[in-house]
Order: structure tokens, then sequence, then C-alpha cells
């Protein structure tokens, strides 16, 4: 198959969609996100969206998902304990142990 486009078949709209067709998801793909997502419009300010754009690009996931994975781990953060959660943070300790060393 040749890979160059040939733009005239987007003039002519009956050969263009002989040419492409939308593959539709499969059904099942549908119903498993209607059960677990719920779809909402969302106000956030634009320095917000290019922060989680920018991240997801680096970390290879949809900025949604990252944006629903910190909104989660925020509201898991306020029923954890504070102590336990600072444990679990390796940078932190050691920060404490050097602070702690120097008095």
């Amino acid at each position: 198959m040749n890979d160059d486009f040939d733009e005239s078949i987007l003039d002519d709209e009956k050969e263009f969609k002989k040419r492409f067709r939308r593959i539709e998801r499969p059904a099942f793909i549908d119903k498993a996100l209607k059960a677990n997502k719920n779809r909402i419009t969302i106000m956030l300010d634009p320095d917000v969206i290019e922060h989680f754009r920018s991240e997801a690009e680096r970390f290879h996931i949809g900025y949604q998902t990252l944006i629903n994975k910190t909104l989660r781990e925020t509201m898991n953060a306020k029923t954890t304990d504070p102590i336990e959660k600072l444990l679990k943070d390796k940078k932190a300790l050691k920060r404490l142990k050097t602070k702690l060393e120097a008095i």
C-alpha cells in the first residue's frame, strides 16, 4: 500500500467514507466504562490542565486518568493516618534523619 496521502479524497465525502470507516468500540467495553465511570463537566484553570497533560505525557497515560488518580490519592490520604503516610515516605525519613543527626 502506498504511504502517500491523496488530499483530494477529502473533497469527495463519498470516496472518503468508502476508504475510511469509523471503527466502533465493542459493546462490552462501553458497558464496562459506563458501569465504572460517570461523565461530568468540570471547569479547571488552564495551568492545571496543562500540568496534568504534561505529566500524563511523561508517564504515557491519559491526563484524565492522572487527574482521577490524584483525586483518589487525595481522598484516601484524608482517611489515612498522617504518621503512617510519613513512615512510608523514604525521602522524608532521610531528611528527618539528617536533621536529627545535626542536633
